[in-house]
């Protein structure tokens, strides 16, 4: 049966005042999770403190302390139990206005140590700083590595693509979030889905609140979506006024 043991062991000069050194077999130890049987987990005897199969919990700093007949040290030893990272959650807008700040957001919350991360676009791996590459030199992302965050100050055009971000932590392969196609439109009266056609004294059908919001965050996702709803509130009043004209009118030649 495989075992896992703190050994805490202590010298002592004699004398009534002794003082003690503590010394620890090694203070910083890792060991995969699950990799050693059990039979009642975790055992305190003499100078030592036994894990039968540890767990990600058992992760953390465990101090040795040894005193008697005036003397006291102690001695830190730091465990990490390794476990492989599994499938990121991942945040990609499917899609978002030229010029707008966009965030996307990666993260495993079971990897220990916590993993770092890295993210694709069109399959491709995106460098830490695209400024560096040919290929990339256009692009001004910002990349953290290790919180997952990739970011666009001023999103445009050339940042559409399918995007998807990838965990490792050296344990087992290095797990992907899924693909979302990112599309990036430009902020323009063409492109607002509001209603069209020439203007008459008959009643236009307004998509009711829910249903244009469907619509707006489907379109340019929530960066941009109160900028969008005010001009569509603006270009509703500006209908509304042209109908009241157009209903005065025919007041006008009834009398």
């Amino acid at each position: 049966m495989l075992t896992f043991v703190f050994v805490c062991l202590s010298i002592s000069v004699t004398g009534l005042n002794a003082s003690f050194i503590v010394n620890v077999g090694n203070p910083l130890i890792t060991v995969k999770e699950n990799e050693a049987e059990y039979e009642g987990r975790v055992t305190v005897y003499n100078g030592g403190l036994r894990f039968d199969k540890v767990t990600r919990a058992d992760t953390g700093d465990y101090d040795c302390e040894v005193s008697g007949n005036g003397g006291y040290d102690e001695k830190t030893i730091k465990l990490t139990v390794l476990v492989p990272p599994t499938k990121p959650v991942s945040r990609v807008p499917s899609s978002v206005t030229t010029g707008s700040n966009v965030l996307l957001t990666c993260f495993d919350n079971v990897g220990s140590p916590p993993p770092t991360y890295k993210w694709y676009k069109d399959n491709t791996p995106l460098p830490d700083d695209p400024s560096k590459f040919p290929t990339f030199k256009n692009l001004t992302y910002k990349m953290n590595a290790f919180n997952g965050n990739l970011e666009f100050p001023s999103v445009s055009k050339l940042d559409t693509g399918s995007y998807f971000c990838e965990a490792s932590n050296g344990e087992g392969a290095p797990q992907r979030g899924d693909a979302v196609q990112m599309e990036v439109f430009d902020v323009d009266s063409s492109q607002v889905p509001a209603a069209k056609g020439t203007l008459s004294t008959e009643t236009h059908n307004v998509p009711s609140k829910i249903t244009m919001n469907n619509m707006l965050e489907k379109m340019y996702g929530v960066f941009t979506l109160q900028e969008v709803k005010l001009k569509l509130e603006i270009q509703k009043l500006e209908l509304e006024i042209t109908k009241l004209k157009l209903e005065l009118q025919k007041r006008g030649h009834e009398v």
